[in-house]
């Protein structure tokens, strides 16, 4: 077969599908991953075989100053309201509405090169199967136009098709409001068009839904799922020396995330925090923060060694647990290495809401060429400090006795202390991680997942 690979131009979402490609490589079948040209090189680095779309000098669609914006609170709640969710309901439809479906519409424009590229490349390359990412949905519009089978790849829970099962119920209200029936097929409808595609249920969720997630992480769906066990990559990168040596002590490895680390200065005050409560604890820590992470910080503990980047598949063999910001990679990594975590969550709403503010503005005299300034009133967007997903993890670490929460917005200094070791000494923890490694374990890998998308898309050819 010809697969085709279309992630979403990250690290993040580019490391989770490198063990099935490789899978169907080693198979026998050739592999193709398509996405923005500027991303080409992290994708050569994997040793795949990169296609790049659009123009390499520019800003990738979602870095872009026209990109798509949030949608205002009130009218995300509105959504809510005719809908009749609950409060966990909320979050699901938020998380869709205000977060997912901003980069998503950004790669189907209509007035952007990348999906007319990757539907030119599928046409003329002819894939018999498209897997595209959950947030670039131009691999459905390209799988669709060249007749190839496609799933989804999932990297987390599957709020989108929970949504749209919740929009399709609640049509008629919706529509009797005033709001759109399904938000997601207005986004997509415009490049759809252009090459005569209808936007059914299967242009909007694919054929076949891939989930690396365990059972029962998320909220429930009527998608067809292929399970996969999800196995940590992190790229090649030389071993430290210092890590072949075994500890003198408890390790704990404390990781706040590959995308915050990069605008979030401080890191929502969590850091500081949590680096004063292990200050005289038995145990070492290895944080893996950068300088932005760091900010606030007038010292570090002489148990915590800093490191900027170390791979936690060579980094979680070593530790007695974790600390970490509830991301998909870092929780998958976690339990594929039975190491007990702590989850940072603050269990607040993942809504964002704008406030004014007053802030400077700068101009330069005419005359005289002086800086003048002033103030002016603006808006900015308020975003709950915590990952997005992170109440999803914690949940399910807490709910297996896999872990506990760390919210540091609720807890004390001592209280943090005293959870840590609570998790790094207490046996009910590593009990906990190693039976969610053994689910982990029997789940398809991903040289038996391929095996599975030969035989579905054979059966569909032969239909």
């Amino acid at each position: 077969m010809r697969v085709l690979f279309t992630p979403y131009p990250s690290v993040a979402h580019l490391l989770p599908i490198v063990p099935l490609a490789w899978a169907f490589q080693s198979a026998g079948h050739e592999v193709r991953v398509a996405s923005h040209a500027g991303f080409m090189p992290q994708i050569a680095a994997t040793g795949l075989t990169p296609v790049p779309l659009g123009d390499p000098d520019s800003h990738e669609a979602r870095l872009r100053d026209d990109a798509r914006r949030p949608a205002e609170a009130a009218e995300v709640l509105r959504y809510a309201d005719v809908m009749g969710l609950d409060a966990v309901e909320r979050e699901h439809w938020i998380t869709f509405y205000q977060y997912l479906l901003n980069p998503i519409a950004d790669y189907v424009r209509t007035d952007l090169p990348e999906c007319a590229d990757l539907v030119a490349f599928a046409r003329a390359w002819k894939p018999d199967l498209v897997l595209w990412d959950e947030l670039f949905y131009a691999g459905p519009v390209a799988a669709a136009a060249s007749g190839a089978a496609h799933a989804r790849f999932m990297l987390g829970p599957d709020e989108i098709a929970w949504s749209v099962d919740r929009l399709e119920e609640h049509a008629a209200e919706l529509v009797a409001a005033g709001l759109s029936a399904n938000p997601l097929a207005d986004v997509m409808r415009p490049i759809a068009e252009i090459y005569g595609l209808e936007v059914d249920r299967e242009l909007m969720l694919g054929q076949w839904t891939l989930d690396p997630m365990p059972e029962r992480f998320g909220p429930p769906t009527t998608e067809k799922v292929v399970r996969m066990r999800y196995e940590p990559y992190s790229g090649a990168q030389t071993v430290p020396a210092w890590l072949n040596e075994p500890p003198r002590r408890p390790r704990v490895a404390l990781t706040l995330g590959e995308s915050t680390r990069r605008f979030v200065p401080g890191d929502w005050d969590r850091t500081p925090k949590i680096l004063e409560a292990v200050a005289g604890l038995d145990i070492e820590v290895i944080a893996t923060l950068n300088a932005l992470q760091l900010q606030g910080l007038e010292s570090i503990p002489d148990n915590v060694v800093v490191v900027d980047w170390v791979p936690l598949t060579q980094l979680l063999p070593t530790c007695s647990a974790i600390i970490h910001h509830g991301g998909m990679g870092t929780f998958a990594a976690s339990r594929a290495y039975r190491v007990p975590q702590l989850v940072c969550d603050t269990e607040e709403s993942v809504l964002m809401r704008q406030e004014k503010v007053e802030a400077p503005t700068y101009t330069i005299g005419r005359e005289f060429g002086v800086r003048e300034e002033t103030e002016v009133e603006t808006t900015q967007w308020i975003v709950p400090a915590k990952k997005l997903e992170a109440t999803w993890t914690s949940e399910y670490v807490i709910a297996n006795h896999a872990g506990a929460r760390l919210n540091h917005r609720a807890l004390t200094v001592e209280e943090i202390g005293k959870l840590i070791l609570q998790v790094v000494g207490e046996g009910v923890y590593q009990d906990g991680a190693n039976d969610i490694y053994e689910t982990w374990l029997a789940t398809p890998a991903p040289a038996q997942v391929v095996k599975i998308f030969e035989g579905l898309v054979s059966f569909r050819k032969d239909r």
